[in-house]
């Protein structure tokens, strides 16, 4: 989750489908000795446990104190999700802390008088877990791994001195995508680097989006959306066909052969869910409470590809890497 594959597809589920749905807000302080933090998983995986160890490495003060954590892992299954969350509004919860988009979504619709800390939703807007990062509005608030691709492109320039043309991929439509494709164009304008656009509206476009930009481009960013991230390998064999490198997107998609991306250190991602889930329990309201959006803390890099592709790293570049592969 930065490996943005924390970043789970949106559940369509409504009130009717849980008990326990209620109106009203969050506020009221309560002794963090007498609280109980109940966390939702969502799923196993290793930035999982890495987040998941920063919540309780910033807890742990206020568990000595007797702050009860209570952590369920319902393992991606639908059905367990909603009982979980019929589970947590019954159960005496005092801060509900959802990890990922799909269960923040899922333990928001049933409930608006718990208070939400989300944790690691990267697209929380869009989402509409918050009317704004800066004014939530409702009984969410929490921690964003919103991947800014800035960095990526910076990043670029380095590993490809000379760089003239990217090939941009997302797709149109949606609101991540666009609004990533945006900033990518912006800095790009600033730097002086022309791009070229190759938008796809589902992931079977991807390989022919792919190809429009062979031969145009010196690399390809790209933006982040999950759609295209889901068909990133017909991208990659695509450019690995033309020997074009890959940037940005998330930790998915260097693992399926891009070569570097910006990332997260999920502990301190942890770290800052707790800060916020303690600021909530002393009383304060998560309708005014802004998001919170770490620094990324360096880059996910695809050793291998780039040796493979004649790319030389530069120690900053390699130095500022959380993973390497």
């Amino acid at each position: 989750m930065k490996r943005t594959y924390l970043v789970l597809a949106a559940s369509a589920l409504t009130c009717a489908a849980l008990a326990g749905c209620s109106e009203g807000g969050g506020g009221s302080a309560k002794d963090a000795a007498d609280a109980k933090v109940c966390v939702d998983q969502y799923a196993t995986a290793t930035v999982i446990d890495d987040l998941l160890a920063g919540i309780k490495s910033g807890l742990k003060g206020a568990m000595a104190d007797g702050l009860k954590l209570d952590v369920q892992n319902p393992n991606a299954d639908a059905a367990t999700e909603q009982t979980l969350a019929q589970k947590f509004i019954s159960g005496g919860c005092d801060v509900i802390v959802p990890v990922g988009t799909s269960a923040s979504q899922l333990m928001a619709t049933a409930t608006r008088d718990i208070p939400i800390v989300f944790a690691a939703s990267s697209t929380p807007v869009e989402a509409k877990l918050v009317a704004s990062m800066d004014k939530p509005g409702g009984n969410v608030t929490g921690v964003a791994d919103v991947i800014d691709p800035v960095p990526d492109i910076d990043a670029m320039t380095k590993l490809i001195p000379g760089l003239h043309k990217v090939g941009l991929i997302w797709k149109l439509g949606d609101p991540a995508g666009d609004a990533q494709a945006a900033k990518v164009r912006k800095h790009l304008d600033e730097i002086g680097i022309g791009y070229v656009t190759a938008t796809i509206s589902n992931g079977s476009d991807i390989t022919q989006a792919a190809q429009s930009l062979v031969g145009k481009v010196d690399a390809i960013e790209i933006p982040g959306d999950t759609t295209t991230i889901s068909a990133v390998e017909g991208l990659m064999k695509v450019a690995d066909d033309a020997n074009i490198p890959v940037y940005g997107g998330t930790s998915e998609a260097v693992d399926a052969g891009g070569v570097i991306s910006s990332s997260y250190d999920y502990k301190v991602v942890g770290e800052e869910v707790a800060k916020v889930v303690l600021k909530v329990i002393d009383g304060a309201d998560p309708a005014t409470t802004p998001v919170v959006v770490p620094e990324t803390g360096g880059f996910d890099l695809n050793l291998t590809k780039l040796k493979a592709l004649g790319i030389k790293v530069p120690a900053e570049i390699r130095d500022a890497a959380l993973t390497t592969r």
